[in-house]
């Protein structure tokens, strides 16, 4: 906006004149806080040649961090519900085979008590060494199995062609120890498994237990009423 100056009417110098205009000047002045004074032409010449800040790599850095996140949630999802599917079947299989193993031996122990105090602690003590060797403590360890959940044990496929869980519960050194024990107990005691699944063959309650003078011998072979 263009003033024009204000002749002093007296004709005298232009000490008046250049006081109107600096106070004009201030008044002008007063709206800097609100409309602000824009950048001279060399300013902005600077601004917009330049470097500018480009959000480029960290958009990029952002995505590719959450997509990394996301497959590998999905992919633990995926893999951790089989491995276990796998492992729960697996531990049944082994668990079901060393719980029958335990069981056998626990009746044992529970049928002698009616018998000599040398025979009761003998089944007592086995029936002690079968429940810490069975334990899923024991039969999980790290001594059989890998970091990775594999056995590190030799196992066979009963088939011939493809390992299936019950050929790695059987083939489980535990096992086929107390497998072996029981066998030489039922041997011993004459203990017929097919007569313990017949549902209409005596119970333990209702047995009768004949006793005896003394442990039997490995060799001996007695007979131990259910």
């Amino acid at each position: 906006m263009h003033f024009q100056p204000i002749e002093n009417p007296s004709g005298g110098g232009g000490g008046e004149g250049i006081a109107v205009a600096v106070e004009h000047q201030g008044s002008l002045n007063q709206f800097d806080d609100v409309f602000g004074s824009g950048p001279d032409s060399s300013t902005e010449q600077v601004v917009q040649n330049g470097p500018q800040p480009s959000d480029m790599r960290r958009l990029e850095t952002e995505h590719t961090t959450t997509g990394y996140r996301e497959g590998i949630t999905a992919a633990k999802v995926s893999s951790v519900q089989v491995g276990f599917d796998e492992g729960f079947s697996l531990g049944a299989t082994i668990g079901s085979q060393a719980g029958q193993l335990l069981g056998m031996v626990e009746g044992i122990a529970d049928a002698l008590k009616g018998h000599t105090a040398e025979a009761a602690e003998a089944s007592t003590k086995l029936l002690s060494d079968a429940k810490g060797e069975l334990s899923t403590d024991k039969i999980f360890s790290a001594e059989y199995w890998a970091s990775d959940g594999n056995w590190s044990y030799e196992v066979t496929a009963e088939n011939g062609e493809q390992i299936l869980f019950s050929d790695v519960a059987t083939a489980h050194p535990l096992v086929r120890k107390w497998r072996r024990i029981v066998n030489e107990q039922l041997d011993v005691w004459r203990i017929q498994l097919s007569l313990l699944a017949n549902e209409t063959g005596p119970r333990l309650d209702t047995a009768i237990v004949e006793p005896l003078n003394s442990v039997a011998p490995t060799g001996a072979k007695q007979t131990l009423d259910w």
